[in-house]
Order: structure tokens, then sequence, then C-alpha cells
């Protein structure tokens, strides 16, 4: 903001900093205009004073004594007439309008300005212009001069004036120009600075907000990232007591002659390490998809068969917690083309959250149908469902649904993004749908043709 006022500023100086040299120009202009005037004035004078002196010469050289009374009023009307052709406010009348245009443009051309403008001569005798745009206008009556002055308030109202023919005593008029297309002169010197000033302090802006979201983003992936590790050091640590103790307890000298048991100790061992072995696999499948390494081996596979085996493996954790799973494979056609370990992993994950979202009672259903050119599976479940803040997250590595002060629920929070990656990588695309306390459907389409 700091940096935005100031450019502000600069340009606002900018801005008044050229409309004051333009309005110099302007003036100088102007006074170049007068002063031409002035010096045809002082021409004309002369001129007048040189024919005024033969005049008189002449007339006094004819004159004798018997000099006639006439005569001497006939020559002091005429000088009179001579001398009020001389004066100032009737001058003003007598300026050529074509020629007092010319003289402006070429005043404005040598001080650089080349603009329309609108000029026009005011007279303070008659309290209204006389000359405008290269015409005289007339003056009849008192109403007429409001009128020449209201039809042209651009001019009366212009600071471009200047006095004409000034004295010491007085001023018969002013000279006035006025420009209808000022602002289109001066924009055009603030565009550069504006655009500039804009596109830097967008630049700015914009690399603010972006560390300002790298660093949120980086504080969510660290926060999850910890959150991975100890769920990960949880998990293994279970697995690991309950291999030291079986362990433990097949070296013991009560146990070591009873074959039953060691073989039982040995099963939970052998369980146990499956468990862990599954764990890693699920790390090493996620680092494999991000280095983009993955060999998809692709077979033809029957996907009604793939479900039913899923939700036999899934239905004994289900009946613990009072729950049920319904199927309603609805698809006359369920051959794809998939890996078939993957494709059984996306069930299976999909099953198990499940599973684990629903707290009491869990009622799944799965169910498949066939869309143009494609296999549809829905696996929906009546568990705690999610927020639309989480719906957009939950296939980030990592992210795991926040439950509160609640941390029953396990897991590395890998299961959906490894969702998410398998299905792509078998060209299908997974959308959800959930609302909080109603549950979450998962939809998943792969096409149906061969994509080598």
């Amino acid at each position: 903001m700091g940096i935005a006022l100031t450019q502000i500023y600069w340009i606002k100086s900018n801005l008044t900093l050229d409309a004051k040299n333009f309005d110099n120009k302007v003036y100088k202009a102007l006074f170049e205009v007068n002063e031409k005037l002035a010096l045809d004035a002082r021409n004309e004078k002369n001129n007048w004073e040189r024919l005024q002196s033969m005049f008189k010469s002449t007339q006094l050289s004819n004159i004798t004594s018997s000099y006639d009374e006439y005569r001497k009023r006939q020559l002091q009307n005429e000088l009179q007439e001579l001398s009020y052709s001389l004066n100032p406010a009737e001058y003003l009348e007598k300026i050529n309008p074509t020629e007092l245009k010319k003289s402006i443009s070429i005043a404005l051309t040598n001080q650089g300005v080349d603009l329309d403008f609108e000029y026009g001569v005011y007279s303070n005798k008659d309290s209204s212009f006389i000359i405008i745009n290269e015409h005289f206008v007339p003056v009849l009556n008192p109403n007429s001069r409001s009128t020449n002055i209201f039809s042209n308030k651009g001019l009366i109202d212009s600071k471009y004036q200047t006095g004409l023919l000034s004295t010491e005593f007085m001023s018969p008029g002013s000279l006035i120009i006025f420009f209808p297309n000022k602002n289109s002169l001066l924009a055009p010197t603030v565009w550069p600075s504006l655009f500039s000033s804009l596109l830097f302090t967008g630049i700015i802006l914009f690399g603010f907000s972006y560390t300002i979201y790298i660093i949120f983003n980086q504080k969510k992936v660290s926060e999850m990232k910890t959150d991975f590790i100890n769920n990960m050091t949880h998990e293994f640590k279970t697995p690991i007591a309950t291999i030291s103790l079986a362990s433990d307890s097949v070296l013991s000298p009560s146990i070591i002659g009873n074959e039953e048991k060691i073989r039982r100790f040995m099963g939970i061992i052998k369980e146990e390490n499956s468990r862990m072995l599954n764990q890693v696999e699920k790390v090493l499948q996620i680092a494999t998809i991000d280095k983009q390494n993955l060999e998809l081996k692709k077979t033809q596979i029957n996907v009604h068969e793939l479900i039913k085996k899923a939700v036999e493996h899934s239905l004994l954790n289900v009946q613990q917690k009072e729950g049920n799973i319904s199927t309603d494979l609805q698809a006359t056609n369920d051959l794809i083309f998939a890996d078939q370990t993957h494709f059984s992993n996306i069930v299976h994950n999909i099953l198990d959250n499940a599973v684990k979202y629903t707290p009491e009672s869990p009622l799944i259903t799965v169910s498949t149908r066939n869309l143009l050119n494609g296999f549809e599976l829905t696996i929906g479940d009546n568990g705690i469902g999610m927020t639309r803040e989480a719906r957009k997250h939950i296939f980030d590595k990592f992210y795991r649904i926040p439950t509160g002060n609640v941390h029953n629920i396990k897991g590395f929070g890998l299961g959906l993004s490894y969702v998410k990656a398998m299905v792509e990588a078998h060209n299908g695309k997974v959308n959800v749908k959930s609302e909080p306390g109603k549950g979450s459907e998962f939809i998943l389409f792969f096409p149906q043709k061969i994509v080598s």
C-alpha cells in the first residue's frame, strides 16, 4: 500500500508538472500574439501620425489671413476623427479574425503545442465577445450580450487569456483561448508511468501473496507430515511390541517344548510382520507414484469378482461394529483393462475408510453401472461425512479429516491420495459427494476401452 500510494503521488506530481508546462507554453504564445497586435497598433498609429502631420501641413500651408471659420471647424473635425481611430477600444474591432487565428497557430506551434483550439476577443466596453473563431459577433442589445457569453462558456471560463493593448490606466479587452481536447494531450504523458507502476506494484503484490500462500501451504504440509510420522511410529510400534512379546514367549522354557503354542506365537509374529509390510508397501507405493516410475500391469479383469472379494474381506470388520455391506451390481459389462493388484487396493482403501469413519453400525453400499464408454463404481457409507473444505483436500498426501480432540482413527493419510493417483493412472476419474453427518459417497469412473 505504501508503494502504491507513493507511485500515485509521483504520477499526480508528474501530471501537475506537465499541466504547468503546458500552461506556460500557452501563456508564452498569448504574450507573443499580444506583442504582435501591439506592434501592429503602434505601426498603424505611426502611419496615422505621419498622415496627420502631412495633412495638417498641407492644410495650414493653404490657409490665408482671411481663413474661414468653416474651414477651421472642418480641419478640427478631421483631426478629431484621426485621433478617434487610434482609440484602443475601437482598434479591437479592426482586428482581422483570420489573421488573428493564423498568428495564434504560429505562436502555439513555436511553443510545441499542437492542439485544436477555440479563441475569442472579449470587449470590456461591450461586455461581450466581438470575435469568435474567425467571425465577428454583432452586439445588438443588452440581452444579446448575456446570450453571447452563455453560449461560449468554454471560452469565458478559460484561464488562458491575456489583456489586449493594455495601458497604464485601462485594458480595452482580452484575447481568450480554449482547448476542448486538452486532456488528450496530458493523459498520454501519464500512461507509461501509470502502466509501469501498476505492473510492478502488481508483481510485488503477486509475489507477496504467493509467498504467504506458500508459507501457509508449507505449514500445513509440515503439520500433516508430523502427523504422518506420529501415526507411522504408532502403527509400527504396536506390531513390533507384539512380535517382541511373541518372540520372548517362544524362547520361554515353558513354551519351547509346546509345539501348539509355538505355532500360535509364530502365527502372531507372521501376522504382525505382514501388517508392517503392508504399511511399508503403502508408503513405497506413494513414493513410486511421486517419482512417476509406476508401471501398471494391465490385463482384462472382472470387476465384480474383485468387488465381491473386497466386500468379503471387509465384512468381518463391519459386522464387529454391528453393521452391514450391501451390493447392487447392475453393470452388465464389468470387464475393464486394469492392473488387478492396484484396482483391488483402490476398492479396499475406500472400504477401509468407510469403516474407519463410521463410528457406529456402518451401512456401506457398493453399486456398479455401465455408462457411455465407461464403468462406474460407487461406494457409499453413513459415516461422519465431510465439510466442503475437507473435500478439497482429502486426496492430498498425509491429509486426514480433523476429528477434534479424538484421535482414535488410525492411518497415514495416504489411502485416498493413492486411490486418486491409481484411478488417474487408469485414465479414470474419482469424485466425492459428502455432507457433515450424512456420510460420503465415492464415485469412480473407468473407461471400458483398451488404452495403450
